[in-house]
């Protein structure tokens, strides 16, 4: 008799079988069933789960093997640390297949760092920190040798055109010097007016008042005595100098012809000159014979 089978009394008193019948042998073989199927569920849902997971891990390991970086695994803190034991759902029942952003025992992935964070990433030797700093500190470095060579430069540059400022005043002041020296000691009896009046125009400030008052008679014996002087400058040099005024040094040579005498010897001088601007002019400013 089969289990579905069971045994009724009919009419007359005899057994009948009932093929609705259920006896406690086919409810514990049915439970079996059950089990098994659920068994067989579970196996299946952790097969999904071990696939998953090796899908999971073999596109990490391409990742770093493509990035050449190693990345720490993450590290999980939840309480409810997941297991990998079998979980029992009802027969038929299919477990969803974890993506990428699941991992293992259901933990996500944490998000990499982004500059946004305020986290810098250091790569796998731990340089990255101290290869920032090595470019921090050479650039402080070029900024400051930029900065001290501008100064430097600008401070040439400076120097120079001081330099060339002074020498340019320095040649005003000789070739002044010159001038006045050789207009004061040159004369010629012939256009004596003539010189005294350059002599005039060549000259400044008090040593121009107290030759103009001598300027008359000076004419007077020069014509008289039939002088002719010719001088000549053998050295100059600057001895002191301001933005508008100098005293140069001066040696000069004096030639001496008159109506009595064809030519005298020469004769050498010494001069202390003082040069001052007047106007737009360098003029003759004191005069002194020295030594």
């Amino acid at each position: 008799m089969s289990p579905s089978e069971r045994t009724s009394p009919g009419s007359d008193g005899d057994a009948v079988t009932s093929p609705d019948a259920t006896t406690p042998e086919d409810v514990l073989s049915l439970a079996e069933e059950a089990e098994a199927e659920a068994a067989e569920a579970d196996a299946v849902a952790a097969a999904a789960r071990a696939r998953a997971r090796a899908l999971r891990l073999r596109r990490e390991a391409k990742a770093a093997e493509a990035a050449a970086v190693a990345v720490p695994e993450p590290t999980l803190v939840d309480d409810d640390v997941p297991t990998d034991e079998p979980v029992a759902t009802e027969p038929g029942a299919t477990e969803p297949v974890p993506t990428d952003d699941v991992l293992a025992g259901g933990a996500t992935e944490d998000p990499e760092p982004t500059p946004d964070d305020g986290v810098v990433p250091d790569d796998e030797s731990g340089l990255a920190a101290p290869g920032a700093r090595l470019r921090v500190a050479i650039g402080a470095v070029a900024i400051v040798l930029t900065v001290g060579f501008v100064a430097a430069s600008g401070f040439m540059l400076w120097h120079h055109r001081q330099v060339v400022a002074e020498q340019q005043r320095s040649a005003e002041f000789v070739a002044a010097a010159r001038q006045g020296v050789v207009t004061l000691m040159s004369l010629d009896f012939t256009r004596a007016e003539e010189d005294v009046q350059r002599i005039l125009d060549n000259t400044t400030g008090d040593f121009r008042k107290e030759f103009a008052g001598q300027a008359e008679n000076f004419t007077e014996v020069a014509q008289q005595s039939k002088v002719v002087t010719e001088a000549t400058v053998n050295a100059i040099a600057v001895r002191s100098m301001t933005a508008d005024a100098a005293n140069v040094l001066v040696a000069v040579t004096t030639r001496v012809s008159n109506a009595a005498a064809n030519e005298q010897p020469p004769r050498s001088w010494r001069l202390s000159v003082d040069v001052a601007r007047d106007g737009g002019q360098i003029k003759l400013a004191k005069v002194e014979f020295v030594p």
